[in-house]
């Protein structure tokens, strides 16, 4: 009877054990809560004018606006969206400094100035959320690595969806 109570015993340890390495596991493989979104807007601008990235658990949203002319719309957004690779996920997290990030203005530089565009990034964490707005293509040296990151996702969505 012994050997039976500490075979059990044993056993469901293990099984504690397996079920928090698999919650890790999980944790890892998502954005777990922070939302960043990106996204690039040219004001003087015909067709696919602004686009945005959001980031969200483990997926990406890539939304296309297009304008018509003169402030109007071109049709309604279009949204794509794919998975996010677990070694995409983990790049970011280890790339987002958000207490860092707060402390950066809301407005870099001249952002859209003489249509030069702008790029912004968004990060919610903890239901608390700060935009930092840049001149299109200007280096932000406190999030450089993050940038990278999310410029090469806007690249590549750009280049599969998008059809100028």
């Amino acid at each position: 009877m012994k050997i039976q109570l500490f075979v059990a015993i044993i056993l469901s340890t293990f099984s504690f054990l397996a079920c928090d390495k698999e919650s890790q596991v999980q944790k890892q493989d998502t954005l777990d809560g922070t939302v960043i979104k990106y996204g690039t807007a040219f004001g003087m601008c015909l067709g696919p004018c602004k686009k945005e990235i959001t980031l969200v658990n483990d997926e990406a949203a890539f939304t296309v606006y297009q304008n018509g002319g003169r402030g109007t719309n071109g049709g309604d957004p279009v949204t794509y969206t794919e998975k996010l690779t677990t070694d995409y996920i983990t790049s970011v997290l280890n790339n987002v400094d958000f207490e860092r990030f707060k402390k950066l203005e809301e407005t870099l530089g001249c952002p859209d100035c003489a249509d030069g565009g702008s790029e912004w990034i968004e990060i919610t964490k903890n239901d608390t959320k700060h935009k930092v707005t840049f001149e299109f293509g200007q280096d932000v040296p406190e999030v450089a690595a993050l940038l990278e990151l999310l410029r090469e996702k806007r690249v590549y969505f750009e280049g599969k969806y998008v059809k100028e």
